[in-house]
């Protein structure tokens, strides 16, 4: 049973299939894909093009439940059963907190969840609206330029670090810039202004300044300057994610700050049934992989 199919789990079930294994992936989305098809917008990557690619996995004999929470719809006990290995891959789907004031207005959005909600019928209507985005990755990017195509009438990316500094592909940047979007480095959000219904009104920054070196990272710091005051109707949060592991963690699954505790950087037993958690791990390849499951086959398969 592979929990979640999202990349990890498909790729997990098509090489488990390939080796001659039952694979059965658990779902809970209507969809397979997982950020794929939920997180990166279409004009990055267009739905045919996933969808030919998930068929070429399920041709292989892949099995799927989908709609299918584990934790709800079918339990963690039901898969030990029923199942003689458990993948669990269910991915990091939860926006991260800013831990600022007024981050739960009327008008703050989980940029996850805007770009989720754009493949689906009704997508949301930023026509006439001023955005802010606050991030510097991948997710910022995809969400500045999203809001573009939702019609917004101007867009801003708030990063408290330099451009150069920002985690996103440059040609993403380059391409948020060139559609209008404006980067606005070395910018802290420090709160969300409202109105008198509560809606967003404005972002409060703090102007920054470079300091050391930390981790590999340079460590901003607050200028000798005034709060900024930027007027937005929509605040978009593009942070980061974390892993959705409540259940698991209750289920009996070690966890550390909502990761998966793994033994020797790979898989941990734990429970009675052979239970191996990847989804966050750097693994070694496919036919470490094959032998954690005791799989006949993976002595004969070497992936580079």
């Amino acid at each position: 049973a592979i929990v979640g199919g999202g990349p990890s789990g498909l790729t997990a079930a098509y090489f488990l299939s390939l080796m001659g294994h039952k694979v059965t992936v658990f779902e809970k989305k209507p969809k397979l894909g997982g950020m794929l098809c939920y997180g990166i917008p279409l004009y990055r990557l267009p739905g045919e093009y996933l969808k030919r690619d998930i068929n070429c996995i399920l041709s292989t004999g892949v099995e799927t439940k989908l709609n299918c929470q584990v934790g709800v719809d079918v339990t963690i006990e039901e898969l030990r059963r029923e199942y003689d290995s458990v993948y669990v891959a269910i991915g990091a789907t939860m926006q991260k907190k800013l831990g600022i004031p007024n981050e739960d207005a009327t008008g703050v959005l989980s940029a996850i969840h805007l770009l989720d909600s754009t493949i689906q019928e009704v997508k949301p209507d930023f026509t006439g609206l001023n955005v802010v985005v606050i991030g510097g990755g991948n997710v910022a990017m995809d969400a500045t330029r999203t809001s573009v195509r939702l019609g917004a009438k101007s867009v801003k990316c708030v990063y408290r670090r330099r451009i150069s500094d920002m985690t996103a592909l440059e040609e993403e940047i380059a391409g948020a810039m060139a559609e209008g979007c404006e980067i606005l480095p070395l910018k802290a959000p420090v709160r969300i202004d409202t109105d008198e219904q509560g809606k967003v009104s404005g972002l409060v920054v703090q102007p920054q300044v470079i300091g050391e070196v930390r981790g590999g990272r340079p460590s901003p710091r607050n200028a000798d300057q005034p709060e900024e005051l930027i007027p937005c109707d929509i605040v978009l949060i593009a942070v980061g994610q974390v892993v959705d592991s409540k259940y698991f963690s209750e289920s009996g699954m070690p966890l550390k700050w909502d990761n998966f505790i793994t033994a020797d950087g790979h898989w941990k037993m734990n429970l009675t049934s052979n239970f191996i958690s990847l989804s966050t791990v750097a693994y070694s390849g496919w036919e470490d992989f094959g032998q954690h499951f005791d799989l006949p086959l993976a002595q004969f398969i070497r992936i580079y």
